[in-house]
């Protein structure tokens, strides 16, 4: 097994792709059994894409639009807004597939018809995968895990991440092989001959608030222990969305270092959370959130700073890592997907991340997408959707039980 990575700003989506691709099969020395792909938003991603498909006929093709552009190794990669970044996989004894279908208001349906094409494309019939990549559309995350828990059990790692814009219009897209839609399923499903290592963590920590979601429908949170949700969430952070209380309205730049914690389990005695992202108050006091949280649930208030969002990419990959069945000195690579509102946040201080990864994962290649939501696994096995969260997946031999 060997990954390479390669990174494009050419203004051209095809030129792009061109110069991107024959990059990576210089480093690759090879024809990639698998291509993930992650790029902006302002290309044309159909010409991108078809590009790709006549550059590599045949290759299974995975992946979905990042937030202004990508990192690797090399650095963050974007110009105006616009970036390209490829991973590919050399593993001829390996099998690998990628499949995509449209929602068309049956995400359920959509995930199996995505999942059931990137099986028979890997050619692996009645095996199961050693890990399941997804891209998807913002709303139907949580869906989209269940019906894969479902067809594969609960014991196959789920990594990606939802598909970004530059501005939250709408424009986020899903690829996979020759295809570009912007509210489907994307996944590709991984046999390798090597190992992977898998973290999901974010940089943010509790803090003493915490309570009970007495009432929630979805994504929204209507009630805390009894209260409006956005009347309780104001308190704690201190009049942090006062200004909405009345009136309702948009939270995602207010709030980005603020958000809900659902206890997941606990490691050491210590508990680990998913993280839900707080992006809208309600006039009736609810507040919407981009990550479920049902009744019944223990909701905790997480803080985060710049500095912890800046070094916090380096400490997950170091985690997937050291779940990996070979040494660091084995390591070939890594595929990162990194909250887009966590790098906007810090997105001065990209360089930063770029080196916390570069450290923890000894300068090998990977490629770091900016993402909507992130979907996970966590240390127990949980697969997840969260937000303000970070997801690894390392590649390398396996060397070590």
């Amino acid at each position: 097994m060997k990954i390479a990575v390669a990174a494009s700003t050419h203004p051209d989506p095809e030129q792009a792709a061109s110069e991107s691709y024959a990059a990576l099969l210089e480093k690759m020395g090879g024809t990639p059994q698998l291509l993930l792909v992650h790029s902006s938003c302002d290309y044309d991603n159909e010409a991108l894409i078809k590009r790709l498909e006549a550059l590599a006929p045949g290759v299974p093709l995975q992946g979905g639009t990042s937030c202004y552009g990508v990192a690797t190794h090399t650095g963050f990669h974007s110009k105006e807004e616009l970036g390209l970044g490829l991973l590919g996989i050399f593993d001829p004894k390996g099998a690998y597939g990628a499949g995509i279908a449209e929602s068309r208001g049956d995400p359920e349906a959509a995930t199996l018809a995505a999942l059931e094409q990137a099986l028979a494309q890997a050619g692996r019939a009645g095996e199961m995968p050693a890990a399941v990549i997804v891209t998807v559309y913002p709303g139907d995350e949580e869906l989209m895990i269940r019906a894969i828990e479902r067809h594969l059990g609960r014991n196959i790692p789920i990594i990606g991440g939802t598909s970004a814009n530059n501005a939250m219009r709408g424009q986020w897209q899903q690829f996979a092989n020759g295809n570009v839609h912007d509210e489907a399923i994307s996944i590709a499903t991984l046999f390798p001959s090597g190992g992977l290592g898998f973290a999901f963590h974010s940089g943010f920590e509790p803090t003493a608030h915490r309570g009970r979601v007495t009432r929630a429908t979805k994504r929204t949170v209507h009630e805390i222990d009894g209260r409006p949700a956005a009347q309780v969430y104001n308190e704690w952070t201190g009049g942090l969305i006062a200004d909405f209380l009345s009136e309702g309205g948009d939270l995602v730049p207010v709030t980005p270092f603020s958000p809900l914690g659902s206890p997941i389990e606990r490691v050491a005695g210590i508990p680990y959370y998913r993280l839900s992202y707080p992006v809208g108050a309600l006039k009736d006091g609810g507040l919407q959130l981009f990550a479920e949280i049902s009744e019944g649930k223990e909701i905790v208030l997480m803080t985060g700073t710049a500095d912890s969002l800046a070094t916090r990419a380096g400490r997950v990959a170091t985690q997937a890592l050291k779940a990996a069945p070979f040494d660091a000195s084995a390591l070939e690579g890594a595929l990162i997907f990194y909250c887009t509102g966590c790098m906007l946040a810090i997105q001065d201080r990209m360089p930063e991340v770029v080196a916390s990864l570069n450290d923890a994962l000894v300068h090998s290649p990977f490629l770091c997408a900016f993402t909507l939501g992130e979907q996970g696994c966590f240390i127990k096995g949980e697969n997840k959707h969260g937000n303000l969260m970070i997801a690894a997946l390392t590649f390398g031999p396996v060397d070590r039980v």
